[in-house]
């Protein structure tokens, strides 16, 4: 469900329940106009306040999080409530004591929890979002604390092969072109370590200006930018996802290059939607990922490459995570790698053509 269909829920609540207070007001046979106007007005102000909050939801830019909690909790008060004055009935009426009103008696009683309900789902989900930001921020406290062990640590290596070899050069003139090569080969490393480095530091910055993105256009775009002429790509469904759109081609970048290093020239990718969850999934046909290995792929520094820097896949987790997203490594139905992210807020997925 979307952040557009749950407010547009809670709006049609109000109109519903506004509706059925003016009907049972215009249907009553009492001659207390005056009586029945004031016993109105409190579930129509009500009402009104549902309406006025789902278009206040459409407009604000909620999260699919808060805008899911917010209907939760009016359904669940509503009913509570709802059932708590259809219980005093029964009590009354076991007392000797008939409502005429009993109807109007229950729905006036859903439509005050209703609106107790969304009071208590913003709450609730404000506070979630809180809750996930300040996790967050540790996060990226905690990758800033990382990048000054790379830069410090993981540096000093190649930075060590250059210095080596310049003084090889110095003494020996002859195999200049083989130390140059090193020296650069060396310092390309050390670019590399350092720009994956600042890349997962940035990366996981909390999620500002998302907006829509399709599916299918971002593989493509990601993909565009791999150099794999014998690899292919299949999108098999696509959807629309909310995210950086930079970063978000980063992933996909990071995921597709995962998958052609290691999964060799002519690997299969796939690219789709979950069955049973908002989100979508890259797999591939290659060797696969050792079960023992598991998770470890995301840690900072792992790498099966000599050459790799290991950060690739930490930054694909960071950048998930910064979205409130979750990731997962599973086995792909061709024996390969299949990155699984669960997200919030897709619409129905649609078959997509394969590129």
């Amino acid at each position: 469900m979307t952040k557009s269909q749950s407010a547009a829920i809670v709006s049609a609540i109000g109109l519903l329940t506004g509706s059925i207070t003016i009907f049972t007001l215009l249907t009553d046979p009492s001659d207390q106009v005056v009586t029945l106007l004031v016993r109105s007005f409190l579930p129509l102000c009500f009402s009104t306040i549902l309406v006025g909050a789902g278009w206040w939801m459409h407009t604000q830019g909620l999260s699919q999080t808060v805008t899911k909690r917010i209907l939760l909790w009016l359904f669940v008060v509503g009913s509570l409530m709802m059932a708590f004055e259809f219980a005093t009935i029964l009590f009354q009426q076991a007392e000797g004591v008939v409502l005429a009103d009993r109807i109007a008696t229950v729905h006036n009683g859903f439509v005050r929890g209703a609106v107790i309900g969304v009071a208590i789902g913003l709450y609730d989900g404000q506070r979630m979002i809180t809750e996930q930001r300040e996790k967050q921020l540790q996060r990226q406290n905690d990758r800033l604390d990382t990048f000054a062990s790379t830069v410090s640590h993981d540096l000093r290596n190649p930075l060590t092969v250059a210095k080596g070899n310049l003084e090889l050069l110095r003494m020996d003139v002859k195999n200049h072109d083989t130390l140059f090569n090193e020296i650069e080969t060396a310092h390309d490393r050390a670019e590399e370590i350092i720009e994956d480095a600042l890349t997962l530091a940035r990366d996981g910055a909390i999620i500002t200006n998302a907006e829509p993105l399709e599916l299918d256009a971002v593989s493509t775009a990601a993909w565009d930018s791999i150099d794999a002429p014998n690899a292919t790509l299949s999108i098999v469904e696509t959807t629309t996802i909310d995210g950086d759109r930079a970063r978000i081609l980063r992933l996909f970048e990071n995921c597709l290059r995962n998958a052609v290093e290691h999964g060799g020239a002519a690997v299969s990718i796939t690219v789709g939607t979950l069955p049973t969850e908002d989100g979508f999934y890259i797999s591939d046909s290659g060797p696969g990922i050792d079960p023992e290995t598991g998770e470890d792929v995301f840690e900072q520094g792992y790498t099966t490459n000599e050459e790799g820097s290991g950060l690739g896949l930490a930054i694909v987790q960071t950048i998930a995570e910064a979205h409130g997203w979750t990731v997962r490594l599973r086995e792909s139905t061709a024996g390969g790698a299949r990155f699984e992210f669960v997200t919030e807020g897709s619409t129905e997925p649609i078959e997509a053509k394969a590129s």
